[in-house]
């Protein structure tokens, strides 16, 4: 009876240790995050949760997290499984480009959670589902963001001193595209006290950030009293000042501010990048 008795309780264990394994881990739990989008790296750094970071994208901005492992939306399950994380932070477009990567991590007892950069009105549920992951306060997050907002908003009406400036964002430099009028973007132009000029601009397909303009549209409305011609510095723009004074018809600029502005800054859902964006552009829309 005594092996019998042994085998039973090596099952019994066994069946224990399966159930609890299946327990989803609580968000306190993770104490070993790899972020592969640099949105959710930031804000998982703006909420207090950095020192969980043990892996991020190749595209996080330079000089952040020194010295952390940086991964490419391909990189192999076995490299991240190396760090030994217990959650991993993702998006739609890089599931999509490794979708191999979700499957064999979520085998090996870890939390895949893919989560698409959110809207302007959609951040605040977007925070409450970070800080819930990262094992910080939802509500302190979501009263960070109201606070950076306000902020930005009494700053802008400060220094406009009820003047309002027309300003053009310059998505990307090909064919010209700018912002969709329901864009991080655009909400964030307004936010600073600027008018956007394409307002009526219709987004390239459903839900997309960007919107085609071009540049015979682009000049008509720099010679119709533009004040601010911004441009989209990052992945889809590599344009800097020097390439845009070259262009051919950069002397239509020459009544008005230019600037370039870090996508991060401009267009990245982060609570980070909302107020170094927002006081980037004050400072471009009124002066010091």
């Amino acid at each position: 009876m005594a092996p019998f008795r042994a085998r039973l309780l090596i099952f019994a264990s066994a069946l224990i240790f399966a159930a609890l394994a299946a327990i989803p881990a609580r968000a306190e739990n993770y104490a070993r995050i790899v972020s592969l989008y640099p949105g959710h790296t930031d804000n998982v750094v703006a909420l207090g949760a950095g020192a969980k970071l043990v892996g991020i994208s190749e595209n996080d901005n330079e000089g952040l997290l020194p010295g952390v492992p940086r991964f490419s939306m391909k990189a192999g399950p076995e490299a991240l499984l190396a760090l030994r994380p217990d959650l991993v932070l993702t998006r739609t477009l890089a599931d999509s480009q490794n979708p191999e990567l979700k499957k064999v991590l979520e085998r090996a007892g870890v939390r895949v959670e893919v989560i698409d950069p959110p809207t302007w009105d959609g951040f605040e549920q977007y925070l409450r589902k970070i800080a819930e992951l990262a094992g910080t306060s939802p509500d302190a997050a979501v009263a960070a963001l109201a606070k950076a907002r306000a902020e930005i908003r009494a700053a802008a009406e400060k220094s406009s001193r009820g003047r309002r400036p027309l300003v053009f964002v310059e998505a990307t430099s090909r064919e010209l595209h700018t912002c969709s009028p329901d864009s991080w973007a655009a909400h964030l132009v307004e936010l600073a006290g600027g008018v956007n000029a394409a307002a009526e601009a219709k987004p390239l397909r459903s839900g997309s950030s960007i919107a085609p303009w071009g540049l015979e549209r682009a000049l008509k409305t720099i010679n119709s009293g533009l004040d601010v011609y911004l441009v989209q510095q990052g992945p889809m723009n590599a344009a800097d000042e020097a390439s845009l004074r070259a262009r051919p018809w950069s002397s239509a600029l020459a009544d008005v501010r230019a600037a370039v502005v870090p996508e991060y800054c401009l267009s990245r859902p982060s609570l980070s990048g909302l107020k170094e964006g927002g006081a980037m552009l004050i400072k471009i829309f009124y002066g010091e």
